[in-house]
């Protein structure tokens, strides 16, 4: 069968549910970013307009995104360790993956001893 699947069938293959997570884990973390932004923006807009000092929205806004940034790098981007791999498929840490399919609902593999 050719790699264009054929018009109202799911592609089910591995590349393609590799894809999928990979596309979900981007909506993720670009939606941390703006969240970050948007929340701490507000933080320093009001603060901002109760002591009349305007440059507090703009500081807001660049701390939620450290902050959003320093959260990404905490939760996708940590080195697990040099003796354990990486998943072939997102790219994330054993550990990682293990963590966001558990949040997905997804049973934990047992390490066998």
């Amino acid at each position: 069968m050719s790699d264009v699947s054929v018009r109202g069938r799911r592609d089910t293959s591995p590349d393609a549910e590799g894809r999928a997570l990979g596309l979900n884990i981007g909506w993720t973390v670009f939606s941390y970013l703006l969240s970050g932004m948007a929340a701490y923006g507000l933080i320093g807009w009001l603060i901002g307009r109760a002591v009349h000092v305007e440059l507090l929205f703009p500081i807001g806004m660049l701390v939620g995104l450290a902050i959003s940034i320093g959260f990404i790098i905490w939760r996708y981007g940590r080195n697990a360790g040099a003796d354990e791999d990486k998943d072939m498929k997102t790219g994330m840490s054993a550990t990682a993956s293990r963590r966001a399919s558990h949040r997905r609902g997804i049973p934990r593999e047992e390490k066998s001893r």
